[in-house]
């Protein structure tokens, strides 16, 4: 354990994250220790709690939303649960029956329980309960016992993963829901499977609310509020033990969703998720004079604001710790509207540049919250881009969250589509989620540009500031005719570097040219030199790895710095005006200010 290393990334700890930094890891302590005083006491609270109604149009509106996440997640494979056979994060687990599932095995994720967590989600009963059928009932009664005996609180680790409170938390939402839905599709009435299942929820609530993870804050403590305040919105009226909430959904909402509409820890995938989650507390209906307004306007925000994390093919792009499937597609949570061309995110750091099927999402903001910057990559000034609706330049995406190898390269700046020094990292990576030192990324001020291209957008970063260099990217697309990259290295030299890559379902023909459907797609290195198309791989799912090709680009050394321009050419008539043109992008990009106030 270097002590630089950790104070660099706990010195940006909030005063309070301080504080429930020793509370949430006493209390575990506390319950590791003395399991069963710890139940009890938790029981005792959940006791005065009252049961929840799963029968109101609140409950269903809520289960409606929670829904539509849970489709999209288990597709069909929920219907397999009876039989104890489920699919999770892309892996296929076959138990042979629902007696024979085990809760605390390894799922392939060695030292991260992600795998554990997602089968104690219980996402997959919210589809099943969804379509009225009493063995349904039944079957998720039988797997709920099963997972409360084989997960006492003695068990080590099982406060990791099944007694996680964002797995509790969860639960808790997933099975209300499906209840609710259970009765809306008119699923016969069975008052002890109902109790049990409504039991264990409240229950849950009891143990949420006594182990918020405030440490944490941010999606997480923000996933502990969505799951009280719907048990709550099921209760008739808020239970005492939950009125903090009229305070501290704000609060949590605030910290999670800025100005722009963009989420705090920059991740589309979880963007969605917190969009979906935010209509979850919406259709609560608590509070309505002071919580609906705010909500409505936060859904508002971030519906606007996915748009400039998606591309033309519908889906997200893949920026930090997000990958497909997770989720809903984009495409099925954005309204039908024309889009604009150029959609820009100046807090959040994304801008989107597109017209028909022809997209460019650009990462050109911070990593993540300065106070927990978990879930970031080094994919400051990357790229992700369609060509006539075909992804053509892919993020690396998400291999695993076990720390190791795997994980700090998929997080590193050579697994991203952005200029770099080879070999040095702008974030300092630790563990699966930890983050010392940091650099920064902004949008540049385009007003000198003119009108060199129809669409356009520059950013700069400072995460390789420490080693003397400042690094610059302009981006112009042409719809239907072709990309520019250009980068520019201020200060050192050594090193530069830049990639691309782009996925295997794009072939290669015998000229160079990377061909898909009809739509040839020719690389072209204006300033600097090629290397490849090499063999790569990328992970458009979690862990599910598929080829790729990859670029390099080498840039020119210039006094100071180093320069390269890529041009991207779908239209075969297509040629970027001149190289008089090209030296003055150059320039500019050189002089360009930030759009807004740097952030160091």
């Amino acid at each position: 354990m270097s002590i630089g290393r950790l104070w660099r990334t706990v010195r940006h700890l909030t005063a309070e994250q301080w504080v429930y930094l020793f509370v949430c890891r006493g209390r575990r302590v506390v319950m590791r220790r003395l399991p069963g005083f710890s139940h009890w006491r938790i029981g005792r609270v959940a006791d005065c709690l009252p049961m929840p109604d799963i029968s109101t149009r609140t409950a269903a509106a809520i289960g409606d939303t929670v829904l539509q996440l849970q489709t999209a997640v288990h597709g069909e494979t929920f219907e397999a649960a009876p039989q104890g056979k489920f699919t999770l994060l892309s892996r296929d687990y076959d138990f042979g029956s629902i007696d024979g599932i085990s809760w605390r095995g390894e799922f392939h994720e060695g030292n991260n329980p992600l795998r554990r967590m997602n089968l104690a989600y219980m996402g997959y009963a919210v589809p099943l309960l969804a379509g009225g059928d009493p063995a349904s009932l039944q079957a998720v009664r039988k797997i709920l016992s099963s997972l409360v005996a084989q997960n006492a609180w003695s068990e080590p680790g099982v406060f990791r993963d099944v007694w996680n409170t964002y797995t509790a938390s969860h639960r808790m939402i997933n099975l209300l829901s499906g209840l609710a839905l259970y009765r809306k599709t008119g699923g016969p009435v069975d008052a002890d499977a109902e109790r049990e299942v409504l039991e264990h929820a409240r229950f849950c609530a009891a143990f949420i609310r006594a182990n918020l993870e405030r440490d944490l804050q941010f999606n997480h403590l923000m996933k502990n509020y969505v799951a009280l305040s719907a048990f709550a919105a099921m209760c008739g009226e808020v239970p005492q033990e939950l009125r903090m909430l009229e305070r501290a959904v704000p609060k949590s909402i605030s910290q999670n969703i800025l100005a722009d509409g963009g989420h705090a820890e920059r991740c589309p995938m979880y963007h969605i998720l917190s969009l979906l989650d935010v209509q979850v507390l919406a259709a609560s209906g608590l509070y309505a004079g002071t919580w609906q307004p705010m909500l409505n306007d936060t859904v508002g925000r971030m519906t606007a604001a996915l748009q400039a994390m998606t591309l033309a093919d519908g889906e997200i792009a893949l920026m930090n710790d997000s990958w497909l499937g997770e989720a809903p597609r984009a495409d099925s949570v954005l309204p039908v509207t024309a889009r604009q061309p150029v959609i820009e995110l100046p807090l959040t750091g994304y801008v989107a540049l597109s017209e028909g099927g022809d997209s460019v999402v650009f990462d050109c903001g911070p990593c993540g919250p300065d106070d927990n910057p978990g879930h970031a990559h080094a994919d400051f000034l990357s790229i992700e881009a369609t060509v006539q609706g075909k992804r053509f330049l892919v993020d690396t995406g998400v291999p695993t969250y076990t720390a190791g190898d795997a994980r700090n390269i998929s997080r590193s700046a050579t697994a991203h589509n952005g200029p770099r020094l080879d070999r040095k990292e702008p974030i300092e990576f630790w563990k699966s989620f930890r983050v010392g030192r940091r650099g920064y990324a902004g949008l540049l001020d385009l007003s000198g540009f003119g009108d060199a291209a129809p669409l356009q957008a520059a950013g700069w970063q400072s995460g390789y500031i420490h080693l003397g260099a400042n690094l610059r990217r302009y981006i112009a697309l042409w719809p239907g005719r072709g990309l520019l990259v250009v980068d520019l290295w201020q200060g050192r030299t050594d090193d530069a570097a830049t990639r691309f890559l782009i996925p295997g379902g794009w072939g290669v023909n015998d000229t160079g040219d990377f061909v898909s459907a009809g739509t040839k797609l020719n690389v072209r290195p204006l300033v600097g030199s090629m290397d490849g198309p090499a063999v790569s791989s990328h992970w458009y799912r979690f862990g599910v790895e598929e080829a790729a090709y990859r670029i390099d680009i080498r840039p020119e050394t210039i006094d100071p710095g180093a320069r390269c321009a890529t041009l991207f050419v779908w239209d075969a008539s297509f040629e970027f005006p001149n190289g008089k043109a090209l030296q003055s992008l150059f320039d500019q990009l050189n002089t360009a200010t930030p759009a807004v106030a740097n952030i160091d």
